[in-house]
């Protein structure tokens, strides 16, 4: 993987994941009706750092966005509601667990 590649990468897993920790805080995390080929295909559409990101690594990616993030912020997200990624609710780099599963799936 080419360095500029690997840092969207990164950049990019840190986001995604920093959208779903809400979970963690009792917001119902476990991916409830999140539609996880709709958030794969959600995520490469609206953000051309994904498109050529491996299937597998979109996939991690997506497990780790519905297992911390915030189940009506991603919903949102794929209906448009909420704008990106970054706007999911309960994402960010306080929350160092889903951070790390985001790194995890990048290595």
């Amino acid at each position: 993987m080419t360095d500029a590649l690997r840092s969207s990468v990164l950049g990019l897993a840190a986001m995604t994941l920093a959208l779903g920790l809400s979970a963690c805080g009792g917001d119902g995390g476990g991916g409830g009706g999140i539609d996880k080929a709709a958030l794969i295909a959600k995520i490469k559409a609206s953000d051309a750092d994904f498109k050529d990101v491996p299937e597998k690594t979109m996939a991690c990616l997506a497990d780790a966005v519905i297992k911390y993030g915030d189940q009506d912020s991603i919903q949102g997200y794929l209906d448009g509601s909420v704008k990106s990624v970054d706007d999911i609710k309960g994402l960010g780099k306080e929350n160092k667990e889903a951070e790390a599963a985001g790194a995890k799936c990048v290595e």
